[in-house]
């Protein structure tokens, strides 16, 4: 890992300092809870705090390393959502901040449906259509958004907390925003793999390739077909 980093161009370093220091950030939170005293706080921050290691979970699970962008957005997603949304009222302050979130949540998932299906299909690991890694990449999102709106009234109902605001309404409209958020990542994704050109997928799939070539080039040595 310490090689890895090395060799990263030194923006992406700077990327990936920042997405320490916001986990630092949540840390800091989940330890001033304990001190306070303040156990679903606890929980709660404890529980993202673990989410903020995702991306290394997939990169174990699944032999492949997300772009550096993508780790750093993806804990600042944590940090608005949880501290500024919950612990900050934000999402009370400002109607537009949860449907905000769940659109840039949306979008990341699709992306990290299409990175899985597509490491398949660079090394041929298994033979599919375009239609079926932009299906994939949808119902991966969409999945989550599901899991994600039963944890939250799994926490309202047991705590008392107000995570779903005006319960079906608010849920309905998550799932709507997850809907289309994950569809531009769906559509462009089939676009890319039909050849066609795709603004959202090309820079980040290329980043993708170049990081992961060496894991690529691994598994397309040991295919299955």
């Amino acid at each position: 890992m310490k090689k890895f980093f090395s060799l990263l161009p030194k923006k992406d370093r700077v990327l990936l300092y920042i997405s320490w220091v916001v986990k630092i950030a949540i840390l800091l939170v989940f330890i001033g809870a304990i001190v306070q005293g303040q156990l679903l706080v606890v929980f709660l921050s404890g529980l993202v705090l673990i989410i903020s290691f995702l991306p290394s979970m997939i990169n174990h699970t699944f032999k492949i390393v997300l772009p550096p962008e993508f780790e750093t957005v993806f804990a600042l997603f944590l940090y608005a959502s949880f501290v500024l949304g919950e612990l900050k009222d934000y999402y009370f302050k400002y109607p537009w901040w949860d449907l905000m979130l769940h659109s840039l949540s949306a979008i990341m998932i699709g992306l990290v449906g299409f990175i899985i299906v597509y490491s398949f299909y660079y090394t041929h690991k298994v033979v599919f259509s375009p239609i079926f890694a932009s299906v994939f990449s949808l119902s991966f999102a969409l999945a989550i958004g599901v899991l994600w709106e039963i944890f939250e009234f799994t926490i309202d109902s047991n705590f008392g907390t107000s995570m779903q605001k005006s319960g079906l309404v608010d849920t309905m409209w998550d799932l709507i925003v997850d809907f289309f958020g994950a569809l531009i990542i769906s559509v462009s994704g089939y676009f890319y793999l039909k050849g066609g050109d795709s603004f959202l997928m090309e820079k980040f799939v290329k980043k993708f390739i170049r990081i992961n070539e060496q894991n690529l080039k691994a598994k397309n040595n040991n295919k299955i077909i």
